[in-house]
């Protein structure tokens, strides 16, 4: 029996150093890629201008759909490499691979061609002046053509993920992010204009794939992949998981991509610019929370294989509460916030544009609450019914922002992505990620929801409070404001909602910077 209780803490322990080393990695990445955007966005509008700005976004948006050629096949290759790795197939993992790359090849092709065929067909379905026109048809041309590249190479990222080699596909990552800001800022600059920012991310994808194959090869040598060694059996395996999880990006593109769309089909075209930016405001603290949640589809693929349904419902419950306590404070400050942050880093003529990022952010919230259920569904295999359900949260979001466009304008937009998610996440999702679990509703209210919403009362009253009294308007300002009251938050949530779970994350956190500390300095020292 004490063997056991061992076996199980060194487990545990295991997991969580996992869970803290990946996790921090992602905030790494996130942060930086972050930052870069904050600086690059009001460099492209002042280069490009709103109108091309917003042609940027809108193509982008329509673009955007090409990725559901992805078919789910990326999640399917970190779910399965993780899963085999359990339980010790290699071969398989090395067959599936080989299988995905030229199923991967094949569709990029196909994006290609989808490219070329609708670029003379989409400027005259757009709300598009004359003189962009030919612009925009090259732009899809170009999306196209980088679609048709980037599909293969998300290959090598989900490879590293399903190692659970986070810190790898970041690191990856970052790199490709520092090289197209260099890229893009150089083609600007020597007047390649909005064109040349496009088609200068072709390469630097290719670029990419040099250190990402480099590190697969130096962490998995097992699992050297080639183009032989395909297995159509494996085939049916990918297609039979990613089927429900294409059905789940659709509905993402037509809740996150359609409301551009909308937006540049019925309304002039520079109303998709502010539109755009207070989205992506909105999205700040779903993708600084996002960086938590990667880690656990792999993580649950890998307990489900085990069999380990205590660890599993463990995991629901503590992700679920985690995720929304590093949403919730970062959420309340964008929303308090929007109006002085949005005219000190776009300008004035944005800040009126707050209200929108109050009801996306609204929004937000409802799907990033079942976020961490989700990606455990996707662990299990058990995403069907949940594809079924967002599918058709997503298409009474497009119904509702067509028929509220006209009426209410941006706020009609917004509006039609708000309601339909909240039904979804409130009144079906929830219901069905318990009955799986076995969890009951007491249990979601008191180790979910009530613990992570507690702290929020006293963070909104100090924000509320600062920004009145203090009225801040430079980004420092801010930001010390903001910093404020997330630390209200954390100092809330620790005294009346950690449990034990984070609290034992948090000491591990803290004692593995103080050796990695100690050790780089001890290296340092050594060294001089």
């Amino acid at each position: 029996m004490s063997d056991e209780v061992t076996t199980d803490a060194a487990k545990d322990a295991f997991i969580r150093r996992r869970v803290i080393v990946n996790t921090a990695s992602n905030y790494v990445a996130k942060i930086m890629t972050l930052g870069i955007w904050f600086f690059l966005t009001p460099f492209l509008l002042r280069q490009l201008g709103a109108s091309d700005y917003g042609l940027w976004i809108l193509i982008g948006s329509i673009a955007a759909y090409g990725s559901l050629l992805d078919f789910g096949i990326a999640t399917a290759v970190t779910k399965y490499v993780a899963q085999f790795q359990a339980e010790g197939r290699i071969e398989q993992a090395r067959s599936l691979v080989a299988t995905t790359l030229w199923l991967y090849v094949g569709l990029g092709f196909v994006a290609v061609v989808l490219g070329a065929v609708l670029a003379p067909v989409v400027p005259s379905l757009l709300n598009l002046p004359l003189h962009q026109r030919s612009t925009a048809s090259w732009l899809m041309v170009l999306s196209g053509l980088g679609l048709g590249v980037s599909l293969p190479s998300a290959t090598s990222i989900a490879i590293l993920r399903g190692l659970h080699r986070f810190d790898l596909a970041n690191l990856v990552g970052i790199f490709g992010m520092t090289l197209f800001t260099v890229a893009t800022v150089a083609v600007l600059l020597m007047g390649g204009g909005l064109l040349g920012m496009v088609a200068v991310s072709i390469p630097v994808t290719l670029v990419t794939q040099v250190p990402a194959i480099w590190l697969i090869r130096r962490t998995a040598p097992e699992l050297r992949f080639g183009w032989r060694d395909t297995n159509r059996s494996l085939l049916k395996t990918v297609t039979s998981f990613s089927s429900a999880l294409f059905a789940i990006n659709v509905a993402g593109q037509l809740q996150t991509k359609t409301d551009e769309i909308v937006s540049g089909a019925f309304l002039p075209i520079a109303n998709v610019t502010p539109y755009s930016i207070a989205r992506r405001l909105s999205e700040m603290p779903q993708m600084l929370s996002e960086q938590f949640m990667k880690v656990i589809m792999p993580l649950a693929s890998q307990l489900d294989a085990q069999n380990d349904r205590v660890r599993l419902r463990t995991l629901y419950l503590t992700s679920s509460r985690l995720t929304l306590a590093i949403f919730l404070p970062l959420a309340v400050g964008v929303m308090i916030l929007a109006q002085p942050f949005l005219k000190a880093w776009v300008g004035a003529p944005y800040d009126q544009y707050a209200y929108l990022v109050v009801i996306l952010t609204l929004a937000s919230f409802m799907t990033t609450s079942q976020w961490p259920a989700g990606a455990i569904l996707q662990g299990m295999g058990r995403h069907r019914l949940l594809a079924l359900m967002t599918l058709g949260s997503a298409l009474a979001n497009l119904g509702l922002s067509l028929l509220l466009v006209r009426p209410l304008g941006l706020a009609g937009v917004a509006l039609g992505t708000l309601i339909p998610t909240t039904i979804e996440s409130v009144c079906f999702v929830l219901p069905y990620v318990m009955r799986v679990n076995g969890i009951s509703i007491r249990t979601v209210l008191t180790e979910i929801y009530l613990p992570a919403l507690l702290p929020v009362a006293p963070t909104v009253i100090v924000l509320y409070g600062l920004r009145e009294i203090a009225q801040p308007v430079s980004l420092i300002a801010i930001a010390a404001t903001g910093g404020l009251g997330l630390l209200v938050y954390l100092i809330g949530y620790v005294i009346l909602g950690a449990g034990r779970v984070e609290r034992q994350l948090g000491r591990d956190a803290w004692l593995g910077a103080i050796h990695f500390t100690r050790r780089r300095f001890g290296h340092i020292r050594s060294d001089t």
